[in-house]
């Protein structure tokens, strides 16, 4: 049974861009109920969430007994351990997941969606490989990546890769969607993606109030987490965001594997 739960977010941002191509997005959000499964925030200029969720996922088992899997494994725990060393996480102790692939496609003004996940994380390190293109060449941000620690409230973090601007980090709460602003002690610079269809190698460190992100296995930057909402465990799921009404942004996020650090 395919189930399909969608709402409808209108998020206005102040938008700020200079001439390098860098922006911040920083709104205030009122909400507006309707009849339907529809939840809907306003804020200022237009940016428009559109979330939708699709059947829950089991994941896969931690210990698979093949050889394939067992390489997996230890290639990925070899992304762990050089986490580590970075000093950007304090153990190794945690839990391997290899997560669904994921795939879609939306239109419209800055908005984005997201599966329905049952992976809860708060730390963790999650790896994958983005492959994403548009309908229409624009500068608008538009690309892939995830939504994590996801709260019963609608509170999470939403992360991106897009071809110009590269990594944008924001939070969304009932106060608004708000830019992390810049990534700190990293090059923090956009990797070259090829031609339409774009790819790159995404990973993703979260470990308490930070984040580190690496593009291609370039150390890309850090960032600082909020200190007073978004802390607990959430659900982590791929996402896409389009650029514009007139452009449908496809995204596929294929293998994904997780170390979850919270056990």
């Amino acid at each position: 049974m395919n189930i399909k739960l969608t709402s409808s977010l209108v998020l206005v941002l102040g938008l700020l861009l200079n001439a390098c191509g860098s922006n911040t997005l920083v709104a205030t959000a009122t909400i507006l109920p309707t009849t339907t499964v529809t939840n809907t925030v306003t804020l200022e200029p237009t940016f428009t969430p559109t979330i939708t969720l699709t059947p829950t996922r089991t994941p896969k088992p931690t210990a698979t007994p093949n050889l394939a899997a067992t390489q997996q494994y230890e290639e990925f725990f070899g992304v762990v351990q050089s986490v580590f060393d970075a000093g950007q996480i304090d153990t190794i102790d945690g839990r391997y997941v290899q997560m669904d692939d994921y795939k879609d496609e939306i239109q419209g003004k800055l908005s984005y969606s997201w599966a329905d996940e049952n992976v809860e994380v708060k730390n963790f390190i999650v790896q994958a490989d983005f492959e994403w293109s548009s309908t229409l060449g624009t500068t608008n941000l538009s690309g892939c990546g995830f939504v994590f620690r996801l709260q019963p409230n609608g509170d999470h973090y939403l992360i991106l890769l897009d071809r110009v601007q590269g990594v944008k980090l924001a939070s969304h709460t009932d106060r608004g969607t708000y830019s992390m602003g810049s990534p700190t002690n990293g090059g923090g610079k956009v990797s070259s993606f090829g031609s339409d269809p774009y790819h790159a190698a995404f990973t993703l460190v979260v470990t308490d109030l930070k984040a580190y992100v690496y593009v291609n296995d370039i150390y890309y930057g850090e960032y600082k987490l909020l200190d007073y909402r978004i802390t607990d465990s959430g659900p982590l799921s791929g996402a896409v965001l389009s650029a514009d009404d007139y452009a449908f942004t496809n995204c596929s996020i294929t293998n994904t594997q997780a170390w979850i650090m919270d056990d």
